[in-house]
């Protein structure tokens, strides 16, 4: 790829290319999960991990938690200062023209994009039954502080979806057709008009 062509990049949820960093129980995928990755790299996309805050806030013995849960002051404060030191890197990719898109883990009480989790009343000891609570549709708390970062500095929403491991009851097929669904209207929206192939020669009778 030359140095100075336009590019493809991912900010990609840590857990996506580190399965490790979840909670006890919390992996469905040993390391990495294949399919984000093979979509991504199918499509020429530079893939770019994002920090896991709370892997770095509450360390690998962490319980669950759901959005309520994280939404403190020093979870958002610690948030920030991550966001803070990713935030240079993505608006020099901004600037220099390459597309960016985020992709994160939906169900998440930190890096939901469409969906996080949500249980007002949940604290104490982690003692709850199987699916016990509710997915609602708003950002996770990292994504917050992140998109009001790039916010602060100016910078466009980024274009975001999120990968549906933290749903409750995981549907491995739904998820990859909605990655491939949101990647392939990226391919479509930069196709110039008249320069798709698929569409033919217009002159022709």
């Amino acid at each position: 790829m030359e140095q100075d062509a336009p590019r493809k990049v991912a900010l990609i949820a840590n857990c996506l290319l580190n399965q490790n960093a979840k909670v006890c129980d919390g992996a469905r995928y040993r390391g990495l999960v294949n399919p984000v990755v093979e979509a991504l790299r199918s499509r020429g996309y530079l893939l770019v991990q994002l920090p896991c805050p709370e892997l770095a806030f509450a360390g690998v013995r962490r319980w669950w938690a759901v959005y309520e849960q994280y939404d403190t002051p020093a979870y958002r404060a610690h948030c920030r200062r991550l966001a803070q030191g990713i935030a240079p890197l993505i608006e020099q990719y901004l600037c220099r023209g390459d597309e960016v898109i985020l992709i994160g883990l939906d169900g998440s009480p930190s890096t939901g994009v469409r969906f996080t989790s949500s249980k007002p009343d949940w604290g104490g000891r982690p003692n709850r039954p199987e699916d016990d609570w509710e997915i609602v549709p708003r950002r996770g708390v990292w994504i917050e502080e992140l998109e009001a970062e790039l916010a602060r500095r100016g910078l466009p929403p980024l274009p975001a979806t999120g990968w549906a491991l933290d749903m409750g009851r995981f549907d491995e097929a739904g998820s990859r057709r909605d990655l491939e669904q949101f990647l392939d209207s990226r391919e479509a929206a930069a196709v110039p008009p008249g320069d798709d192939p698929a569409a033919g020669d217009p002159a022709a009778p």
